[in-house]
């Protein structure tokens, strides 16, 4: 980024934004690893920039407008408005208006557990985050990274255009702001988090019943989830909205903060008891399983900034691995995701043992990919013996 800040080149057509509020930068790197950088307070009460770590990374429209959205907004005056819900600091952004929301922004230093979390929740002591496998402070590349990996029927996100993912998870970036209503218990700091699309809703899943949701909806959400391990999915966090003349339901997945953990021991899949859940995927959804390439996933978010730990890495392979495994075999979204989550606290799911086989087959020292074949040949026993198939 330039010292003098980033100057937003609006896709409608509208004046470029100097998204520094006019400081001049503190001379610091800002490298994504979640430090909070105590800065100069800007003149104009604000700040807002994208966080880019790869210069080669080029945002789609979409992205700048909700940048330039946002920054409307708090160039107007208007305060970010603190969520009443949830274990983290959370903000709602409204427009320039100050009519409707345009964005939802999570600071890293405000997530659960983190330094300065609104919520008076204890600081962790060894880093790990509410859910197992989780890291506090992590919380805003997760969110990022889901929508990174929601792909679009076609392929990657665009740097030229808008084309929503599969499972539909909102536009979010990673972001610097400043701003006097954010939690600061002791000096005026930058925030470092996720900025959101707001999406307008009718509510969440929590709010009605689940017969009525489309099955293709659930499917898609079951899709997202089983991918990234999602350690919580409950129907506070699936939005409820309508498209088209006919008004079709849409389900909008949100809060992705504890998605690709170390660990499978705390997936969490709400969806798994909705009726939808126990009926086959579509052949269009299978195509699009099908698709799905794991080391595709981990190089583009290491381009995008987010080098995966080992243990998340590996998470992703895995899960993958078995919903691609899984549809070949023509499991529905409730046999799959059974095998990633817990019947009880202390019992361990089928995932967990197929690793653990897996990590007492091998040597000490043995390669990932090694380790990843094993865990392959012992996931595939365990799914004929689910799916009814001969032994091989």
């Amino acid at each position: 980024m330039s010292s003098a800040g980033v100057t937003a080149l609006s896709p409608l057509g509208r004046e470029p934004r100097q998204y520094s509020g006019g400081e001049k930068n503190d001379g610091v790197d800002h490298e994504a690893d979640g430090d909070i950088v105590p800065r100069k307070v800007p003149d104009r009460g604000f700040s807002l920039e994208p966080l880019i770590v790869n210069p080669k990374i080029q945002l789609s429209p979409v992205i700048w407008d909700m940048l330039n959205s946002t920054f409307d907004g708090l160039n107007a005056g208007h305060y970010p408005m603190r969520s009443m819900d949830g274990t983290g600091g959370v903000y709602f952004i409204m427009d320039s208006l100050g009519q409707n929301y345009v964005s939802v922004f999570k600071p890293i230093d405000e997530e659960p557990m983190a330094v300065n979390n609104p919520r008076g929740l204890p600081m962790s002591s060894d880093g790990e985050g509410l859910k197992r496998g989780t890291r506090v402070g992590e919380g805003a590349f997760r969110e990022v990274a889901a929508y990174i990996l929601d792909h679009p029927k076609g392929g990657h996100h665009s740097s030229f255009g808008y084309e929503k993912g599969f499972a539909g998870v909102p536009p979010t970036s990673m972001v610097k702001c400043f701003h006097r209503g954010f939690n600061h218990p002791g000096d005026l700091t930058v925030k470092i988090g996720s900025l959101q699309m707001f999406m307008e809703n009718n509510g969440s899943c929590e709010d009605m019943g689940p017969g009525s949701f489309p099955v293709k909806e659930v499917h898609k959400i079951s899709v997202l989830d089983i991918r990234l391990a999602n350690a919580d999915r409950h129907a506070g966090n699936i939005l409820l909205s309508k498209e088209g003349e006919d008004g079709q339901t849409i389900l909008l997945p949100i809060d992705h903060g504890y998605c690709l953990p170390e660990t499978f021991e705390d997936c969490t899949f709400e969806w798994l008891y909705w009726p939808q859940a126990r009926q086959p995927y579509s052949a269009e959804t299978v195509d699009y399983i099908r698709s799905l390439d794991a080391e595709e996933d981990i190089a583009l978010l290491r381009f995008h900034g987010w080098d995966l730990p080992l243990e998340c890495a590996r998470t992703l392979r895995i899960s993958t691995m078995l919903l691609k495994k899984g549809v070949e075999r023509g499991l529905t979204p409730f046999a799959i995701g059974n095998i990633m989550c817990r019947k009880t606290l202390r019992k361990e799911s089928t995932i967990e043992e197929i690793v653990q086989e897996a990590q007492d087959s091998v040597l000490p020292g043995t390669s990932e990919a090694t380790f990843l074949d094993s865990v392959s040949q012992i996931m595939d026993r365990y799914l004929d013996e689910i799916a009814g198939l001969p032994s091989s």
